[in-house]
């Protein structure tokens, strides 16, 4: 009897833990850094940590429409095709117009494209998305081969094109400066506008918002659009930093977004999320790897610690539910 109390009780504290997610990430983060700078020293350099904030520009922007789209309970598995599809084509048109706008313009625009193809396999054809988004994502990755190879050259010639994803401002790296005007515009739509109340209240509860009057399919074909957007942003600062076009370009790019916004409190079932949450969790992912890097461990742990993270991310998303729940009823 005392055992099974005991246990309730383990179980109310775990579930009031868990409510509190930013709190629990940001000491995560700090634990994670701490432990890192103590085995190498250099981890606090200034060069470092831009590193850091850079490389998680990409994952981050991503993560944004990877937020939205999974709090009206939908998913999007095609991204990391779909970097590398933007890529290829950008890097293309820029080689053979020479012009940087419109080669920036013409991946944004396929982005918008492949995203509303997506919305419209999910909401008119009333396919899965997670099936839908797997399909897609093996089109473009075999769309991306095709296209490559009647590319004719893969890299970019022009300085404007390479300071998009190398370039400063100051003494802020460009995709920092990108990823943080992006960050910001939508963190006012998800958590200060109209379209960020209903984007809840569809992932909440899908009949319920279709009856009090939202148009659910309309707004979700528009998340799934502004989704691919942000991915293909993504896409053109990788090709620019790489300064290469290549079609194996962003493989597991998806895998590693979504781990970063589940492990910062987005559910999977949703109506739950917030974009504070996916910048914490996009960084501490991206730190692990940067301290895998500079310790000089296997590489190759990273993808293990992605697929770790999925695993706890999805308990901890259960036992939150499990939290709520009790804390509605009582």
């Amino acid at each position: 009897m005392l055992g099974i109390l005991g246990q309730i009780k383990r179980e109310k504290i775990f579930g009031k833990l868990v409510l509190f997610n930013e709190i629990i990430l940001v000491a995560v983060l700090i634990i994670i850094s701490t432990a890192i700078s103590i085995g190498t020293p250099k981890f606090y350099s200034t060069t470092n940590i831009l590193n850091i904030l850079r490389d998680s520009s990409m994952a981050i922007i991503a993560g944004i429409g990877m937020t939205m789209l999974l709090i009206t309970g939908e998913v999007d598995l095609s991204i990391g095709s779909l970097v590398a599809f933007v890529g290829v084509v950008t890097m293309d048109i820029i080689n053979k117009t020479m012009n940087v706008a419109l080669g920036v313009l013409a991946g944004i625009g396929l982005g918008a494209v492949a995203g509303l193809v997506n919305g419209i396999v999910r909401t008119k054809l009333k396919v899965n998305s997670l099936i839908g988004t797997i399909a897609m994502m093996m089109i473009l990755r075999g769309m991306v081969y095709i296209y490559s190879i009647a590319a004719i050259q893969n890299y970019h010639q022009l300085r404007a094109f390479y300071e998009i994803g190398n370039g400063y401002v100051g003494f802020m790296p460009i995709p920092i400066l990108i990823m943080l005007i992006l960050y910001f515009v939508f963190l006012f739509i998800v958590t200060r506008s109209v379209m960020g109340r209903r984007l809840y209240a569809t992932g909440g509860n899908y009949i319920a918002a279709k009856i009090s009057g939202i148009k659910v399919d309309n707004l979700k074909l528009l998340t799934f659009m502004m989704n691919s957007i942000l991915a293909s942003i993504s896409g053109i600062i990788l090709v620019s930093r790489m300064n290469s076009g290549q079609p194996n370009a962003g493989v597991g790019f998806e895998l590693s977004v979504i781990a970063g916004v589940i492990l910062g409190g987005t559910s999977l079932g949703g109506g739950e999320g917030t974009l504070i949450g996916t910048l914490i969790g996009v960084l501490i992912l991206r730190i692990i790897n940067n301290g895998i890097i500079i310790l000089r461990w296997n590489q190759d742990l990273q993808i293990v610690i992605s697929g770790i993270v999925i695993i706890i991310a999805v308990f901890i998303d259960s036992k939150r539910k499990v939290a709520r729940t009790k804390i509605i009823t009582t």
